[in-house]
């Protein structure tokens, strides 16, 4: 599983230990309440890259109007992203673990758990989507601490490597990996 996907995997399981663990919801087959889950999420993955591609195509058809505006193509790129997105009524935030989008794929996943026969809940909404919320911000905290460990170990290497540089998404890369395995959350024979 890759490095992305394996923090996905992680909020799967969190929301089913928050919801199934306490019993919040009652299922015959957890396999098949976590692939459902990782199903919205992965979908909505493939909706935000679809996103991404359309607006990059938007940006290379109209790159010229945007150079003569002096318009910069990071700023551009965002604003068609988030005028796509407006248009399709989805968040625009790119990181399943921003709130924005946090928010919303706990009311899809919400929405499955209530409409589904195969399950049964024993909380109210509110409650149920509160501990699917919960799950999103445990992993983002985690995710995050993964990210400044890695950052923390190349500020204190002895030579200073300016971030941006090649050298530092290398180092980032590689610190990152290293704090995946150490937290048990990458095994070796993923790295290879």
């Amino acid at each position: 599983m890759q490095k992305g996907g394996k923090f996905v995997q992680l909020l799967v399981n969190e929301i089913t230990k928050n919801l199934v663990g306490k019993d919040y919801i009652i299922v015959d087959d957890e396999n098949y309440f976590k692939d459902k889950v990782l199903e919205i999420i992965i979908n909505e993955y493939k909706i935000e890259k679809e996103l991404e591609e359309e607006a990059e195509k938007i940006l290379e058809e109209n790159s010229d109007e945007i150079m003569y505006r002096g318009i910069p193509f990071f700023k551009a790129r965002k604003l068609i992203k988030e005028k796509l997105a407006k248009e399709r009524g989805i968040p625009a935030s790119g990181s399943i673990f921003s709130r924005e989008k946090a928010n919303y794929l706990a009311g899809k996943i919400l929405k499955f758990i209530l409409t589904d026969d195969e399950i049964d809940y024993t909380q109210e909404r509110g409650i149920i989507r509160q501990e699917i919320v919960k799950a999103f911000n445990t992993i983002a905290q985690l995710k995050k601490e993964v990210d400044q460990a890695a950052k923390h170990k190349i500020e204190s290497m002895s030579k200073p490597i300016p971030e941006g540089t090649p050298e530092w998404f290398a180092l980032y890369r590689k610190f990152y990996e290293e704090e995946l395995i150490s937290r048990g959350l990458l095994d070796t024979e993923e790295t290879e």
